[in-house]
Formats: C-alpha cells, structure tokens, sequence
C-alpha cells in the first residue's frame, strides 16, 4: 500500500514535467530505481491518457457551434407556407395512420349520423327527436322538384302524422293529439296543394295522382275508426276530430 502510494506522488509530481519536457519517461524511472518495474508501466499509462484526452477535447466554442448547427438544420428541414406543410415528406407509418385515423372518423361520423336519423324517423311528438324528425323531411322535399315526387312525398307524410296520432292514443299520451290533429291537416292540405301542382305540370298525371291520395286518405279513415273503437271514451271527440279532417281532404279532392 505504501509503495502504491509512492508511486502515485511520483506519477502526480513528474507527469507535468514530462509533459512541457523538463524530464522523460526513463530519466524519472532511473530516478526510482527501485521502483522501476512498477513505476514504468503506470508512468506510461498515465502519459498515455494525458495524451488520449487531449486528443479528444473539443475546440473552444465546439459546443456553441454546434448547437447553433442543429438548430440551422432542424429549422431548413421545417416546410415552407401552408403549401409546405400540407406536402411535406412523411414515412409510410405515418401516412397510413392518417388515413386510417381519418377513415375511422368518418365512419364514426356516418355511424352517429344513421342512427340519429334513425331514432328521429321513429320519433312521435313530444319525444326529443321529433322536431329532428320534421326537419330532416323539410329537407327531403326542399331537395325533392318533381311534382309527383313531392305529391307522393306529402303522401307519405300524411300517412305518418296518422301512425303518430294512432301510437301517442295508444301510449295514452293525449296532451299531443290537439297538436297531432293540426300537423296532420297540414299535411292534408299540402298534399291536396302538391296534387294541384301535379294537374298543372301534367294533365295526365292527375288521375293516378289522385287516385293515390284518395287511397291514402280512405286508408287514414279506416284506421282512425278501428282506433276509436278501441279507446276510452274520453279520447272518442280527439279521434273524431282527426277523422273529420281526413275526410275534409276527401270531399276536397270531389
């Protein structure tokens, strides 16, 4: 341990003195001759990492120029205007989880979409989306320019606001049915409106046309009886009134 010790001083007291060439490797040995099988090794060893780190020290101001290099790099690499952005390069990965995160929106998007279309087309009134119900048939028809389209389309509609009428009588709630009873003249009196559209457009049209509605309307009477044959007697003057609309439509297209 003690000679360890020496040596280490030794090395500690002539490394710099070899290194501005005041002593040599061999004129510290001879000094130490005692010590020289032990001492040349470490001695040299020493020498030689004094040398190694020289070697790799960076220059002054590496790490600054460095840095300012990176960030030269990293802000060339960057896109140009919103041009750029949209084409820069990407890797294949990248690309294809765009597309399939994009894909996977989408049909989320249509998902919900459907089955909100769904639930409104077999809403009734008072439930919450009726008024959805009623708007996305606004938007049928205000897409829909054929006369016989938009007759058949009201048509179709009138045969509905009698189906709500039958269910909310069925379901007890009769609060909605002085409400029921007007849509359902309404869409009475627009059929009978898209019929007179139908004669000016196409003489010929006319008579299937209003065959159709008749055939509707005495479909919409025939129901409505049956219903009212079945119900409470509290209900009875509801249902009659939504009969006699129907058949106002009826006497209006004689």
């Amino acid at each position: 341990m003690r000679t360890e010790r020496q040596i280490e001083k030794i090395i500690n007291d002539y490394l710099p003195s070899i290194g501005n060439g005041q002593e040599t490797l061999e004129s510290v040995v001879e000094k130490f001759p005692e010590m020289a099988n032990e001492l040349r090794p470490r001695l040299e060893a020493a020498l030689w990492l004094r040398d190694a780190r020289f070697a790799l020290a960076t220059r002054p101001g590496y790490i600054h120029d460095s840095r300012k290099y990176l960030e030269t790099k990293i802000e060339e690499s960057q896109p140009k205007g919103w041009l750029g952005k949209i084409f820069r390069q990407h890797t294949a990965q990248h690309w294809v989880f765009n597309i399939a995160s994009t894909v996977m929106i989408i049909l989320l998007l249509a998902l919900v979409i459907n089955s909100t279309a769904l639930t409104a087309r077999l809403s009734i009134p008072g439930d919450p989306f009726y008024t959805t119900k009623l708007f996305l048939e606004d938007a049928r028809l205000a897409f829909t320019f054929d006369p016989v389209d938009r007759s058949n389309l009201h048509m179709e509609y009138s045969r509905q606001r009698t189906s709500e009428f039958v269910e909310l009588v069925l379901d007890g709630d009769y609060d909605q049915l002085p409400a029921a009873t007007t849509r359902l003249e309404s869409e009475i009196i627009a059929s009978l409106h898209a019929l007179n559209r139908v004669t000016l457009a196409d003489g010929a049209a006319k008579q299937p046309a209003t065959a159709g509605l008749q055939h509707t309307l005495s479909n919409e009477i025939s129901m409505l009886r049956i219903l009212q044959q079945s119900s409470p007697q509290g209900v009875n003057a509801e249902i009659e009134l939504a009969i006699q609309v129907v058949q106002a439509g009826v006497m209006a297209l004689r």
